[in-house]
């Protein structure tokens, strides 16, 4: 008798799926949930419907998150797409690979991140699908609702004259991930990378308000809101003293400097299982830095314009109307070359993410 733990491939499928679906829960108006050979959903005026994918060397490392996190990773960055079309999610489906040495154990820590995180944005898991891969594979599919008679917002509504609004504190995650790859993995800005916190509710509260077009910030500030006015045939005008800033970020900035430069942390080093403060030092190092320095003003300044996987939502919004108190104002649209963004006057090369080049 021993305690080794049971892998996916000794488990089999049925067993696997087990976990991943989860207790019976209420499927509410739809015919058929989890467990058939496809769920049968209620009846919708508009239906919403996003898939998205987290593969283990490209979009994650597992020595820098965990499977719970992993698992409400995968959910909340397809709920935001949701959330940008002005709906409210409902259901999610799970497609997930995994070698087959996988330990069942890490696959109900994933399950209980899946079903965590859809039950925060009011969804519940309707199915999937399981196979073997060489690496871990994360597929959701997210769907949403739009009430009667509502439609949607889309991205290429925004005009002349409207108002460029933007919730949450862009640059988190990136700022997250350059303190994880340093060697620094607690603190509020890594658990912004492993796990965004996506605005519920926003998304609703942004089209009934009169928004003209929506979109979540997932590849960095700049190139999404490009592909916004690109789509919308418009220029975009960014405020740079509108932007907000997460003062992690400096923190962060000063840090990652001094640790380049070869003071404080360096890079690779484990925190005491203590430490989570986001720019923590050893007691005796003097920074060569400080948060007013140019050097760290820019590094912030990339994280938030360029950095993704913020997963808030950025939308335009016609003169006139009330916006929502969650969205910044930190903007505006005007007439011009479709797709370009200036940031005080001065226009920027989007860098951040593109999924088929990767990072820029």
């Amino acid at each position: 008798m021993t305690d080794r733990a049971v892998t996916v491939a000794e488990a089999g499928e049925a067993a696997v799926l087990e976990v991943l679906s989860g207790a019976a829960g209420d499927v509410g108006d739809d015919p058929v949930g989890n467990g058939d050979d496809a769920a049968v959903l209620g009846p919708a005026d508009a239906t919403v419907v996003t898939t998205d994918m987290l593969v283990e060397g490209t979009h994650f490392r597992l020595d820098l998150t965990n499977w719970r996190d992993l698992g409400r990773r995968a959910v909340a960055q397809n709920v935001s797409d949701v959330l940008a079309m002005g709906a409210d999610c409902s259901r999610i489906l799970v497609a997930l690979a995994v070698p087959g040495h996988t330990e069942m154990d890490q696959i109900a820590h994933l399950a209980a991140g899946i079903h965590a995180e859809a039950a925060r944005s009011g969804a519940v898991v309707v199915g999937g699908d399981l196979t073997s891969a060489g690496v871990v594979v994360v597929g959701v599919t997210a769907i949403g609702t739009l009430p009667r008679g509502a439609a949607p917002l889309r991205i290429d509504g925004a005009r002349p004259g409207d108002r460029i609004g933007l919730t949450g504190l862009p640059g988190r995650s990136a700022a997250g991930l350059a303190l994880l790859l340093a060697g620094h993995p607690g603190g509020d800005l890594a658990a912004a990378h492993r796990v965004p916190h996506t605005p519920i509710g926003s998304g609703t509260a942004a089209r009934r308000a009169g928004a003209s077009a929506l979109t979540d910030v997932s590849d960095g500030l700049l190139r999404d809101l490009s592909g916004l006015t690109r789509a919308s045939g418009v220029t975009a005008d960014l405020d740079a003293a509108a932007l907000p800033v997460d003062p992690g970020l400096r923190r962060a900035a000063v840090t990652l400097t001094d640790g380049d430069a070869g003071k404080g942390k360096v890079k690779g080093q484990k925190q005491s299982p203590g430490d989570d403060d986001d720019n923590a030092v050893p007691a005796a190092a003097v920074s060569t830095h400080d948060e007013s320095d140019p050097i760290i003003s820019a590094r912030v300044m990339d994280w938030i314009l360029d950095g993704g996987e913020d997963h808030g939502l950025l939308g335009t919004f016609p003169p006139g109307v009330e916006v929502p108190a969650e969205f910044t104002l930190i903007g505006t649209i005007r007439e011009g070359a479709p797709g370009e963004v200036t940031v005080d006057g001065v226009a920027r090369t989007p860098g951040g993410w593109d999924s088929a080049r990767g990072a820029n």
